[in-house]
């Protein structure tokens, strides 16, 4: 039995519940997310995720935002002081949804925009970090929250490894290298994962 995973850019519906942003072509993701900086005021090209401007197209652009430097309320305030419409945000979790034009143009059509709200975004860069793999990231966390739960800890790409009795943080969970040993033992490096 085959299983197909889809992921991004599902949150923005039409009138007749069709969705109302496209896929972006790779060439078009970096000046779209310089586009969404000055929107912002905030460092976004520096903070892609994912396999955000790495294959030809992206379903939505996944972007870290420094949760220790700002708040999901005072994002979409400024985005409301700036012009956007209430109707093109969206707040869910740990993130804000922006049906962003492609290009900043609307005759380009739009795209969907992830400001995901994270307090280290490196490491989020690391664990959200698209493998040159056939399967997509989060069959990847599939597997590690797995292991992880196997092992008596929990995964979480925005927290790391987690003890699964406190809930706190592992001393090193947020280490890469540590990571990938503890999970698939001493040979296993961050690169590798």
């Amino acid at each position: 039995m085959a299983v197909n995973l889809y992921e991004g850019g599902n949150i923005f519906k039409d009138e007749q519940g069709r969705p109302a942003t496209t896929r972006i072509a790779r060439d078009n993701v970096v000046p779209t997310v310089q586009w969404l900086e000055q929107l912002t005021g905030l460092n976004l090209v520096d903070n892609m995720l994912g396999s955000t401007g790495r294959k030809e197209t992206s379903g939505d652009l996944d972007l870290g935002v420094d949760a220790t430097k700002i708040s999901k309320d005072v994002l979409i305030q400024q985005l409301l002081r700036k012009g956007v419409d209430a109707k093109d945000i969206r707040k869910t979790g740990d993130s804000v949804h922006l049906k962003t034009p492609i290009l900043g143009d609307p005759s380009n059509g739009y795209v969907q925009t992830d400001f995901m709200f994270l307090e280290d975004i490196p490491f989020a860069k690391w664990s959200m970090a698209q493998q040159l793999s056939a399967f997509p990231g989060s069959a990847r966390h599939i597997v590690m929250a797995s292991v992880a739960k196997a092992l008596g800890y929990k995964w979480s790409f925005q927290q790391g490894l987690v003890d699964r009795n406190t809930n706190q943080v592992l001393p090193k969970g947020r280490d890469a290298n540590f990571v990938a040993k503890t999970l698939f033992g001493p040979k296993a490096n961050a690169e590798t994962l």
